[in-house]
């Protein structure tokens, strides 16, 4: 870690390139490493919330991984997202994909977005078998929000040229690409390039058209 700052940095001996990654999942500490190397990206902070609803007595297995329940997202008005009973037997995690601009150092702590729509999504698209009253438990987390929703994958450019590594702004859905993410970062910080993806799609110069990165 570099003191004072949330990045963790990574120094490949063999190469000499730094790999940096925030200490959060999510990437919402990302301003820290513009303190450090100058380079600003147009990523936005959302707090958020994750919450479980209690499956009625009954229908635990039914909605439950076991039971080959699905993960799901709903793109409608309000976007949603929710996977089966695993974690929390007889609870079901469902919730938006959506939240509040918020400084990470000074996180509100709030009480969430959309809760009413998601209540009323959850019973209707239920059809009672998951109690919509209120989340049995809700965790705070934050999601680090691209303008085009997409990640940032890419050599940090300017004077630091392909001697670090960035990766950034998941936007809420990162997680789930951890490990072939974690494999790209490696190769680009070994190799100096990946085969595993075009690379182009995470650019940070798709956020500026005249940008040289």
């Amino acid at each position: 870690m570099i003191p004072g700052k949330d990045v963790a940095t990574f120094f490949n001996l063999r190469t000499g390139r730094v790999a940096c990654c925030s200490r959060n999942p999510t990437g919402a500490f990302h301003a820290a490493s513009e303190k450090i190397t100058g380079v600003q990206l147009p990523i936005q902070p959302l707090e958020t919330l994750v919450c479980y609803w209690r499956i009625k007595e009954g229908y635990e297995g039914k909605l439950s991984i076991w039971g080959e329940f699905p993960t799901f997202a709903s793109l409608g008005r309000v976007c949603l997202y929710g996977s089966p009973s695993l974690e929390y037997p007889g609870l079901i995690k469902v919730a938006v994909h959506s939240g509040n601009p918020c400084d990470p150092d000074k996180r509100p702590w709030g009480s969430g977005v959309m809760m009413d729509e998601m209540k009323e999504w959850i019973e209707g698209r239920f059809c009672g078998l998951v109690d919509s009253t209120e989340p049995v438990m809700k965790q705070s987390c934050m999601y680090s929000m691209t303008p085009d929703e997409d990640f940032v994958i890419d050599f940090l450019g300017g004077e630091f040229g392909k001697n670090v590594v960035l990766g950034a702004g998941f936007s809420g859905h990162g997680f789930k690409m951890a490990p072939v993410i974690g494999k790209i970062l490696t190769e680009l910080a070994v190799d100096g390039q990946t085969n595993e993806v075009d690379l182009k799609h995470f650019r940070i110069g798709r956020f500026n058209a005249s940008s040289k990165l």
